[in-house]
């Protein structure tokens, strides 16, 4: 998920796992990050991931391939759900991943926010 700029950026299946698993594939999923993750309800996670999406297609972004067929398992959007700020400071911020085309989202966020509508971060190299 990017809440700053794209949205969805990838998508996994969905695994069947035995509840006595959940504890060891979490450790596992987040030991890449120095915190553990934070517990958040459905409600909440379902309000993050399209919220996030609308903002992304708001500026010009697709989500991932593959979240439509994902995107159920949220459960439907009911309308009733918190406002969340998505961008950073009230601007689309864009960090450049080493998939990205970075030139191409660049050149979306200056078509749909104008030059000065939005920030970014991009490796050397990458514009």
């Amino acid at each position: 998920m990017d809440v700053y700029c794209l949205g969805v950026k990838n998508t996994i299946e969905p695994e069947v796992i035995g509840a006595g698993s959940l504890p060891a594939y979490l450790r596992r999923y987040y030991s890449a990050f120095d915190q553990p993750p934070l517990s958040i309800e459905l409600d909440q996670a379902r309000t993050i991931v399209h919220g996030a999406v609308a903002y992304a297609r708001s500026l010009g972004f697709s989500p991932a391939p593959g979240f439509a067929d994902t995107a159920p398992y949220l459960g439907p959007v009911r309308g009733d759900e918190p406002a969340i700020d998505f961008g950073r400071e009230g601007k689309p911020f864009y960090v450049s991943g080493p998939h990205d085309d970075a030139r191409n989202i660049v050149r979306t966020l200056e078509q749909s926010c104008g030059p000065d509508g939005f920030h970014y971060t991009v490796a050397m190299g990458q514009l």
